[in-house]
C-alpha cells in the first residue's frame, strides 16, 4: 500500500509516458477517473470562460482581438515547432493554446492599438500590437524548449510574461477601462480622462459621457508600488496610508468587480474566483494551493512594513520623519482597520487571486503530494506578499510563483510517497 497523499491528477499518470514517446492527446487517458489529456484542458478552458467574460465585459471587442492574436500566433508557431526533434513531438496543441489564452489574460488591452494612451513611451514603442504577436509565438517556443507538455518545471506562460515586462516595461501599465453604459459594446479606445476624487463612490458614480466609451485612469496597482517603493516614494507624496486609500485609491468594490484599468482576465476579482470555484467543483485542481496562497500572502501583508507618515502632512516634512511601520500589529498610527484595508487593495490590486487559481494548480507546477503543495503554497504566498509590495503589485505574485516552481522537484523528492507498512 502506498502513501494516499500522491497526486491523483491526470497529467501525473501522462507525465512518466511523455518522456519515452509521443502518444496522440486523445488516447492519454487517465486509469482512475477516465479523464483524457484533451478532456483536462477543456475543463480548464470552460472555468476560463468566466475571466474572459470578465474581459470582454469591462474592456469590449479589443479585449477579445487580444485573446484571438496571442492564441492564435501560439498555434501558428506550434505548426512549426512540434517539427522539431523529440520536444517538438512531445507538445500538444491544447497545452499550447491552454497557455497562450493564460497569457493573454494576463495584459493590457491598449496592446492592440498603435497609438498608446500614455506619450511618454508612444514615440519608442509605436507599435505595441508585436508585444502579442511576440508573446503567443514566445509561450510556444518555450513549451519546447522546456521539454513538451509536462515534463518541465518551468511555466512558459511565466517566462513569456517575466520577458514582456522586461522589454516593454511601462508600456504594459493599464489605464483603460469601459464606462457602464458602454459594456461588452464599446471602444475602450475611444477614452477620456477621469478624475477619481470628483467621484468618490467610483466607476459606478461617474455619469456618462455621450460621446465616449472608455475612462481613462491611473492604475491601482502602480498606485501602490509608488507608496511603498520606499521613503523617497512616500515622502514625495506625503500621503499617510489612511489618506493613501482615502484619496488615491478607487473603492475597493471596483476592484472586485474589476472595473479598473488593468489585466483584460485578471482584474475582476469575482470573476476570477467563480471561475476558481468551477475548477475546484470538477476536481481538477487542489483547493489548497488557492486558499493557503491568499491567507499565508493575507498575513505576510498585514506584519511587512511600509513607509509611513508618523505626523501630519506638511510642505516641510522632512524625510526621517516617514519610517517603516509594521501595519496593524506594531503601529498604533495605522491600526488594525487600516491595515487590514490595505492589505485587502493589496490582493485586489494585484493578479494574486489569478496566479493562485489558474497558474499555481497547474500539475506541471504544483508538487505530487499534499504535504509538498500545503509548503508550495506557503513559500508561493510569502514571496508574493514580498515582491508586489516591495518591487511590483503587477508581476510580483508571478515572480513568486516563478521562484517557488524551481523548488518543486526538491518537495517532491523530501515529501515523496512511502509505503505505510
Amino acid at each position: 500500500m502506498t502513501d494516499s497523499l500522491a497526486d491523483t491528477s491526470p497529467l501525473a499518470t501522462i507525465r512518466p509516458r511523455l518522456g519515452r514517446r509521443r502518444i496522440p492527446a486523445r488516447t492519454l487517458t487517465l486509469c482512475h477517473s477516465g479523464l483524457t489529456f484533451t478532456g483536462f484542458y477543456s475543463m480548464h478552458l470552460l472555468g476560463a470562460i468566466f475571466p474572459v467574460t470578465a474581459a470582454v465585459l469591462l474592456y469590449g471587442w479589443r479585449a477579445l482581438c487580444v485573446i484571438f492574436v496571442v492564441t492564435g500566433s501560439a498555434a501558428l508557431a506550434f505548426a512549426i515547432w512540434r517539427r522539431i526533434g523529440k520536444r517538438g513531438r512531445q507538445m500538444h496543441i491544447e497545452h499550447v493554446l491552454w497557455m497562450a489564452l493564460l497569457l493573454s489574460l494576463m495584459l493590457p488591452v491598449h496592446l492592440l492599438t498603435d497609438a498608446p494612451p500614455f506619450p511618454d513611451v508612444q514615440d519608442s514603442l509605436p507599435h505595441l500590437w508585436m508585444a502579442l504577436v511576440g508573446g503567443g509565438m514566445m509561450v510556444t517556443m518555450l513549451s519546447w524548449l522546456f521539454l513538451g507538455s509536462a515534463t518541465g518545471r518551468i511555466y512558459p506562460v511565466l517566462v513569456s510574461y517575466l520577458l514582456l515586462v522586461v522589454m516593454f516595461k511601462a508600456a504594459l501599465v493599464p489605464h483603460w477601462v469601459l464606462q457602464k453604459q458602454h459594456l461588452f459594446v464599446g471602444d475602450v479606445r475611444d477614452s477620456r480622462h477621469v478624475n477619481l476624487e470628483r467621484y468618490p463612490a467610483g466607476w459606478r458614480s461617474i455619469p456618462d459621457r455621450p460621446h465616449f466609451a472608455g475612462l481613462y485612469e491611473p492604475s491601482p496597482a502602480e498606485d501602490l508600488v509608488d507608496y511603498t517603493s520606499g521613503p523617497a516614494g512616500a515622502g514625495s507624496r506625503y500621503l499617510s496610508v489612511d489618506s493613501l486609500l482615502r484619496d488615491a485609491m478607487p473603492p475597493l468594490e471596483d476592484l472586485i468587480l474589476g472595473s479598473y484599468p488593468g489585466p483584460i482576465g485578471a482584474s475582476s476579482a469575482i470573476f476570477v474566483i467563480v471561475g476558481g470555484l468551477f475548477l475546484l467543483f470538477r476536481g481538477v485542481i487542489d483547493y489548497r494551493i488557492p486558499v493557503l496562497i491568499c491567507i499565508t500572502a493575507f498575513v505576510t501583508l498585514l506584519v511587512l512594513p511600509i513607509p509611513a507618515v508618523v505626523r501630519p502632512a506638511s510642505a516641510e516634512l522632512a524625510h526621517s520623519q516617514i519610517l517603516w511601520r509594521w501595519l496593524a500589529l506594531r503601529d498604533h498610527n495605522v491600526g488594525p482597520a487600516v491595515g487590514i484595508t490595505f492589505a485587502n487593495y493589496e490582493i485586489m490590486a494585484g493578479p494574486l487571486l489569478f496566479m493562485g487559481f489558474f497558474l499555481a494548480t497547474a500539475p506541471e507546477l504544483r508538487p505530487m503530494t499534499r504535504r509538498g503543495r500545503f509548503l508550495f503554497a506557503i513559500v508561493i504566498g510569502l514571496l508574493a506578499a514580498a515582491l508586489q509590495l516591495y518591487i511590483s503589485v503587477s508581476f510580483g505574485p508571478y515572480l513568486a510563483l516563478l521562484i517557488a516552481s524551481l523548488v518543486t522537484t526538491g518537495l517532491d523528492r523530501f515529501f515523496r510517497a512511502r509505503c505505510l507498512i
